[in-house]
C-alpha cells in the first residue's frame, strides 16, 4: 500500500474538516442511525471486547459525540478525536467530563502503549491511507488491547449503488469527499498488514437509519429499513450487512 505525502495527507485532512464543520455549522448534530440502530452497533462492540473490565478508550472520528454511546458503558476513561473542530465543540458541550480532542487518526497524538481500546466509528471508510491508521492504533494501545471498528459495506446492495462513486447511482449528497464503502478484505488485509492478530470480522445489516441524504430518499427510509431488517434475518446480512464490524487484537507481551 503506497504512503501518501505530507502535502497530500494535509490536503485530505483539511478537506474533511472543513466538509464536517461545514455540516455542524448548517445542521448541528450528527446523529445518523435511531436509538435501536446504536444500540445494535453496542451489541458489536461487546462481541468483540469479551470480558468486562473497564476500559480506557479512545474514540477515533468521535463527531458529535453519539458514538460515545456504543462504547460509555464500557469505560472508565473515554477519549474522543476527531478533525473536526466544530463537532468537537457539540460534544464538549454535551459531556463536559469526557476528553475532547482535534487530531488526526494517522498522526495520534498519545504516547505509545496508552489505550486498552481503540476504536473508529465509521471513519477507516474516510481515510485513503487506512494502514498508516491502523499503525498508530498499534502503537497508542497496550499490549494485549484491540480495535473495533465499523465501516459501510460495498457488497450491501444499496451502498454499492448509491455510495460507491463508481455507481451510476452514485449521488455525493451527504458524503464527504474521500469516503465510499469498503470490501471486508480489504479491512482485513491492513489489519495484517499492521500487525494485529486475532482478527474477527462479520457484516450487520438491520442498523435503522434516522436521516439520509439527499432529502428525497427520506419518504423511502422506513421502506428501507424494514427491507434492510429483513436482509439480516434472512442472514444475507452476516455477508453483505450494511456496515463491516471489525476486530483485532495487539499481542500481549507474553504471547
Amino acid at each position: 500500500m503506497s504512503q501518501a505525502s505530507s502535502d497530500d495527507r494535509a490536503r485530505i485532512r483539511q478537506v474533511e474538516a472543513e466538509y464536517f464543520d461545514t455540516h455542524a455549522q448548517a445542521i448541528g448534530e450528527f446523529n445518523p442511525f435511531t436509538d435501536r440502530g446504536w444500540k445494535t452497533l453496542e451489541k458489536c462492540f461487546t462481541r468483540i471486547q469479551l470480558d468486562a473490565r473497564q476500559l480506557n478508550l479512545l474514540d477515533v472520528g468521535c463527531g458529535t459525540g453519539h458514538s460515545r454511546q456504543i462504547y460509555i458503558n464500557r469505560c472508565g476513561s473515554y477519549t474522543g478525536i476527531d478533525l473536526s473542530a466544530k463537532e468537537l465543540a457539540l460534544a464538549r458541550q454535551k459531556f463536559p467530563n469526557d476528553t475532547w480532542q482535534e487530531a488526526d487518526a494517522c498522526e495520534m497524538p498519545f504516547p505509545d502503549d496508552h489505550f486498552d481500546a481503540v476504536c473508529f466509528s465509521s471513519v477507516l471508510h474516510h481515510i485513503p491511507e487506512m494502514q498508516q491508521a491502523l499503525q498508530q492504533a498499534y502503537r497508542v494501545l497496550k499490549p494485549g488491547g484491540f480495535i473495533f471498528a465499523y465501516d459501510p459495506n460495498v457488497f450491501h446492495p444499496a451502498m454499492a449503488m448509491f455510495r460507491h462513486p463508481k455507481s451510476p447511482l452514485y449521488s455525493p449528497m451527504g458524503v464527504s469527499p474521500n469516503e465510499k464503502p469498503l470490501k471486508p478484505s480489504a479491512i482485513r488485509q491492513a489489519l495484517i498488514q499492521s500487525r494485529f492478530t486475532r482478527i474477527v470480522q462479520w457484516c450487520q445489516s438491520d442498523i435503522p437509519y434516522r436521516e439520509v441524504a439527499p432529502k428525497g430518499f427520506r419518504m423511502f427510509l422506513k421502506v428501507y429499513n424494514g427491507l434492510d431488517w429483513c436482509w439480516q434475518h434472512s442472514g444475507l446480512g452476516h455477508f453483505f450487512g450494511t456496515f463491516i464490524i471489525s476486530g483485532a487484537a495487539k499481542p500481549s507481551i507474553s504471547s
